[in-house]
């Protein structure tokens, strides 16, 4: 199966639908999940649902059309409440045809750490206004911020995970860019272990305006940061294709013998 975007849905517009958003804490059992549908299934068709683990608790949480126009939410609270797996419950109704979630206040990853959600039209319009304001000094202030994001997210790796596994570390950081949607990241060529290419397709950085740039900075210094954190030692990375100079991908060589390559912007 190929993969895809998975969909975040904060709010849900249908003027012509009954809408309900359903949030269910229950009991981290055996087929509680499925005992919850079995009670929903006649009664709404559901749009988007996740479910997820809280201490010994599970929560269900989704979005959900009515089959039928006139269902009162609190008759759906009331009859999924008396199923002996329900610890709580919360049914809302949509006003004037949207339904924002209110139950959750923002995104955390598993380990919880909370995360922001940008669109990613304004993130990258936010790095356009920086590089049109400073120029060469916006390039590398961004650089500066990957740099220091990726020392962060390596650091964290380090810390959660079983050390001493940088090449699994690093393959591990770089899907989670696909996770994270900045774009799908593979490396190629590991034969010189001290050197390896990066191919990123759809990276977020450039996205938006092909001419607004020269190179993916924040991306370039992410690259530096996370690959210098990992190895134990400094390393450089040269942009040498890159969707801003007309090239249909990204490509990052990243080599921890620096005098290799510059470690500086560079225009093609």
């Amino acid at each position: 199966m190929k993969g895809g975007r998975r969909r975040e849905l904060p709010y849900v517009f249908a003027p012509d639908k009954r809408l309900l958003q359903i949030v269910v804490k229950m009991k981290d059992t055996p087929r509680a999940y499925a005992t919850i549908l079995g009670i929903l299934g006649g009664r709404v068709n559901l749009i988007e649902t996740v479910t997820y683990t809280v201490g010994n608790k599970a929560i269900f949480s989704g979005f959900a059309e009515a089959l039928l126009p006139s269902e009162d939410p609190d008759e759906i609270r009331k009859l999924v409440s008396e199923s002996p797996v329900v610890l709580d419950c919360v049914v809302t109704g949509s006003s004037n045809g949207i339904l924002v979630d209110t139950f959750h206040t923002g995104l955390e990853t598993s380990s919880g750490e909370p995360l922001v959600m940008f669109r990613r039209n304004g993130l990258t319009h936010m790095f356009k206004e920086a590089k049109r304001l400073l120029g060469d000094k916006g390039e590398t202030m961004l650089f500066d911020e990957g740099v220091a994001m990726g020392v962060s997210d390596a650091s964290e790796i380090m810390e959660s995970w079983r050390p001493g596994f940088m090449a699994q570390g690093f393959e591990i950081l770089l899907s989670l860019f696909s996770a994270f949607g900045w774009g799908n990241a593979t490396a190629y060529d590991r034969s010189d272990p001290h050197r390896f290419g990066i191919r990123m397709d759809d990276c977020f950085e450039c996205s938006s305006d092909a001419k607004s740039g020269r190179s993916c900075a924040f991306v370039r210094g992410f690259l530096v940061g996370s690959a210098r954190t990992l190895l134990g030692r400094e390393v450089g990375c040269d942009e040498v294709a890159c969707r801003f100079r007309g090239d249909d991908h990204c490509e990052f060589l990243v080599d921890s013998k620096p005098e290799g390559l510059q470690d500086r912007l560079t225009a093609r």
